[in-house]
């Protein structure tokens, strides 16, 4: 049906209410995936059944499509990793995907669903990440609104190249990421709620972001992200997450596609991770980030940037801002390790930050290579000690 719409111009495919089993679907340019009111498609719990866009003969990839985009695979500790940056690859399957497609979209009503029943692929990320809910590449004018996203076997929506990205009235459960970009430009995150297993919004290279009216709930961090000119504003978070991280399940449970249990993650390190990989030249010098108007509850820390780990090792953050934001029950000091040669500054306004009941003795930050931290009007009277800890050369204004 995707195929004859796109054939005849484009326009609307509707899926009526009731389940629909299905492998990898890919949407086309000028199409509109469409759920009815309880519509819910199910993604087949068999790994290859997501490889028929390899074969596609309306837009078929090409050689050089291929040669361009050549996979590394590498063994990381016993684990097969796929690298994602390759678009073709076994990594970047999804129930849903699209490649090179322009006014595309995905709308759901009431009740409406895309399962990924925790399938298993044991080629797959860390040898048991199955295919994503929805991926994306190259794509141009995205409409995501309406439905929920529930047991994605690895991220719920992850899209790479693309531009002009609506998403409104989302919700995911479970799974993994609730919603990656990357190398990105002009994005809209509102009115969703991430109850994830892993990170809610996530990925870096990213230009001109506006994530507002969100819940969240991580079994890892609430924000990992990196960019340039970023506003979150007026949302919530909660820890713990209700949802654990499926990565600290056993072998069996994770063949079995089971969920929680009492092994699982459940804590949340952070509201804000800054994250920068090297899958992605960065555009853009990181920074313009903005969290106001916000409160979370029962994350271990505000915020983390540790340049040098494997995930944050492209190029650094410059400033970034908290105003009028509620941080209650954290335990581990903010901690800033930024490279010498790109400094970082941190503005906090009108932010009332609480520890942790029995951490009260933490201090508050801990930096190397801080260029400035300016704290206006900022509450720490129930820290003991609130200790900053940083070079001799960081500017620290307190007001």
């Amino acid at each position: 049906a995707i195929d004859d719409c796109f054939l005849k111009g484009g326009g609307k495919v509707v899926i009526p209410s009731g389940e629909y089993l299905t492998g990898g679907l890919r949407l086309r340019t000028g199409v509109t995936l469409y759920l009815l009111e309880n519509a819910k498609l199910l993604g087949s719990i068999q790994p290859n059944d997501y490889l028929d866009y390899l074969k596609d003969e309306i837009e078929p990839i090409s050689q050089q499509e291929r040669e361009s985009y050549a996979p590394t695979i590498r063994l990381v500790e016993n684990t097969m990793i796929c690298d994602s940056a390759y678009p073709y690859s076994r990594w970047n399957n999804a129930i849903i995907r699209a490649i090179n497609a322009k006014n595309i979209a995905i709308i759901g009503e009431k009740g409406s669903e895309i399962n990924g029943q925790n399938c298993y692929d044991a080629l797959g990320e860390e040898n048991y990440r199955g295919p994503h809910a929805i991926n994306m590449w190259f794509c141009e004018n995205i409409t995501l609104c309406g439905y929920t996203i529930r047991d994605s076997a690895n991220w719920a929506h992850a899209i790479q190249n693309s531009k002009n990205i609506v998403a409104k009235n989302l919700t995911v459960l479970a799974g993994h990421d609730g919603f990656d970009v990357r190398t990105c430009d002009n994005i809209l995150v509102e009115n969703c709620t991430f109850l994830s297993g892993d990170d809610c919004i996530a990925g870096f290279d990213n230009i001109g972001v506006e994530i507002r009216n969100c819940y969240f709930e991580s079994a890892c961090s609430m924000l990992r992200f990196g960019g340039t000119d970023v506003l979150v504003e007026n949302c919530q978070g909660k820890a713990p997450a209700t949802y654990g991280f499926r990565g600290f399940l056993s072998m069996e449970d994770k063949k079995n596609r089971s969920n929680n249990t009492e092994k699982s993650r459940h804590s949340c390190h952070n509201v804000f991770l800054y994250y920068c990989d090297n899958r992605a030249q960065i555009r853009k010098t990181p920074g313009n980030i903005v969290i106001r108007n916000s409160r979370f509850v029962g994350m271990d820390s505000v915020m983390r940037l540790p340049f040098g780990e494997r995930w944050c090792c492209n190029r650094s953050l410059d400033t970034i801002t908290f105003e009028n934001c509620e941080m209650e029950g954290v335990y581990i000091p903010m901690q800033f390790n930024c490279p010498e040669k790109q400094p970082f500054s941190l503005e906090m306004k009108n932010c009332k930050i609480s520890p942790r009941e029995g951490h009260e003795n933490m201090p508050f930050i801990q930096g190397k290579n801080v260029k400035k931290i300016y704290l206006h009007n900022v509450d720490m009277r129930k820290f003991l000690n609130p200790e900053i800890s940083c070079d001799a050369t960081t500017e620290i204004i307190i007001q």
